[in-house]
């Protein structure tokens, strides 16, 4: 393998280059479909740890517009979620971190999901650093805050509440439902260029049901509020 390195272009993004993360975020995307998880969780730790390794501690610039560079956050993005999943929070919420580290415009969002760690790992100092980057006017804001104060004080916040069950119904329904089916209406609607409130609800509530599953007791309460 040739060396990888991150390299400066005349715009001021950076390049990721000696690898081809296009080709690796494929590879391991395959390995998902063919129910080999545990391999496409591996090899994606394996190439994030070198892509993270020839960055060392710089916070560079990747630019979103180069296709090998774009892959580079996905991977970063989505070993995160590997790491989620297991119970890894800390990992996961580090690895969140670099994600934006090197995407100042958060493309990916990771913000949104690195402020329900902050949430999980009791972490406010660091919530309240990056809570003013996700709108109030979002459902996310809403079911964030109905996290906050339920991993603070046991209790369900109203104002929140009541926004969701009004203003982004959708989402409520989804997070107070029995099941997420992944039906073919879904799939489709998902791999549009306009996915429809529901489907962006079932994705974020399939993205982070290991928190829920690690803390059933909040999703009960806000069911039965």
């Amino acid at each position: 393998m040739n060396k990888i390195t991150l390299s400066p272009t005349s715009s001021g993004l950076w390049h990721v280059e000696g690898i081809d993360c296009s080709r690796i975020l494929r590879t391991s995307q395959n390995l998902e479909r063919q129910g080999r998880m545990a391999d496409a969780c591996e090899y994606r730790a394996e190439k994030v740890q070198l892509l993270l390794d020839a960055a060392g501690e710089e916070s560079v610039p990747l630019d979103w517009n180069d296709a090998s560079s774009r892959a580079a956050l996905e991977l970063i993005y989505d070993s995160a979620l590997d790491y989620f999943s297991i119970d890894e929070v800390e990992m996961a919420t580090a690895l969140w971190e670099r994600v934006i580290d090197f995407d100042e415009e958060d493309h990916l969002q990771a913000t949104v999901i690195l402020a329900f760690c902050y949430v999980e790992l009791e972490d406010y100092d660091c919530l309240e650093s990056v809570i003013s980057d996700i709108s109030p006017k979002t459902a996310e804001y809403s079911l964030l805050q109905l996290w906050a104060t339920y991993r603070q004080t046991g209790g369900v916040e109203r104002d929140a509440l009541r926004e969701l069950r009004t203003r982004h119904k959708v989402w409520w329904e989804e997070f107070t439902a029995e099941e997420h089916p992944t039906d073919e209406e879904f799939l489709a609607d998902r791999q549009s260029e306009r996915p429809s409130h529901k489907t962006e609800a079932r994705e974020f509530w399939f993205a982070t049901a290991p928190m829920w599953a690690r803390n059933n007791d909040f999703i009960e309460a806000v069911s039965k509020a």
